[in-house]
């Protein structure tokens, strides 16, 4: 469920792709600094979402420094450096971590199941140092495997299980805003959950795997999908962003909707745009 939360680079302004790449590099710095090197295969636009998003809200101390690294030897970019992109690079080591898991239980795959004990330590580190995020992430993962057991078709059960897990994420602390923040990410997490079983349906079908999606007709999947999205937006408005919403506008408006009509161009054999074609 990685790589939906992203922006639509036709609609950005050159500036704002730049910026928008520094926020990604800062996350991708901190992974490394935080997790090692390696943690790096598993950045995801997704948690620099989370990184724009809540240094928007905050507006922590926000160093802007530059740099080459192996991606771009040559020349250095630009990235963000705060207390917000460590918090986020260490969601985004325990998310990809829980993924590996559940790509070796579904599929077996191996090389899933060794990535997966590469970053065992890291995991460990911070379920102690955010024990409030990984107990609910937790939770939230086995009852989601639970469901999947039991073979749930009722959609809402499933994508508001998913919805509490992204909902904490976004608590970055206890404060007046945690409670906004949580019902925020619960709507963006029912989205997303929503959005990745209907772009998965028919290999789910094909491969016998639990698709909450299979007892709904395909024609009511995008008025489902507005429903959420407009469920997010309202939650979105209600807290005091003013800092790089446009960037953030076109992520929540345009950009997550990206994968969606990918998939629906290469069902009808529309041609794709450079920028339409998956990252």
């Amino acid at each position: 469920m990685f790589g939906y939360v992203i922006a639509n680079f036709e609609k950005l302004t050159i500036e704002e792709k730049q910026h928008y790449q520094a926020c990604y590099c800062g996350l991708c710095k901190a992974l490394k600094n935080q997790c090692g090197a390696i943690s790096r295969i598993t950045l995801t636009y997704d948690m620099t979402f989370l990184v724009l998003f809540l240094t928007a809200l905050y507006k922590p101390n926000t160093a802007i420094k530059s740099g080459r690294c192996l991606t771009h030897p040559f020349k250095p970019r630009q990235y963000w450096k705060n207390e917000i992109t460590d918090y986020a690079a260490d969601m985004n080591l325990l998310l990809a971590y829980y993924n590996l898991l559940d790509n070796w239980i579904d599929d077996r795959k191996v090389l899933s199941l060794w990535k997966a004990k590469l970053f065992q330590k890291q995991y460990q580190r911070i379920a102690v140092q955010y024990p409030k995020q990984y107990a609910v992430i937790d939770n939230c993962l086995n009852e989601l495997s639970e469901l999947e057991k039991s073979g749930e078709l009722n959609p809402d059960i499933s994508a508001d299980c998913f919805g509490r897990l992204m909902g904490e994420i976004f608590v970055w602390q206890e404060d007046e805003s945690a409670k906004k923040l949580r019902a925020f990410g619960k709507a963006l997490g029912k989205f997303i959950y929503i959005l990745d079983a209907c772009l998965d349906l028919k290999d789910d079908i094909k491969k016998e795997r639990y698709n909450p999606l299979v007892a709904i007709s395909s024609a009511n999947f995008k008025d489902i999908l507005n429903l959420l999205m407009g469920e997010c937006i309202e939650k979105y408005k209600l807290l005091p962003i003013l800092q790089d919403k446009n960037l953030i506008d076109n992520i929540l408006y345009s950009g997550i909707w990206t994968r969606y009509e990918v998939e629906k161009r290469k069902q009808t054999k529309e041609p794709l745009s450079d920028n339409q074609r998956p990252l």
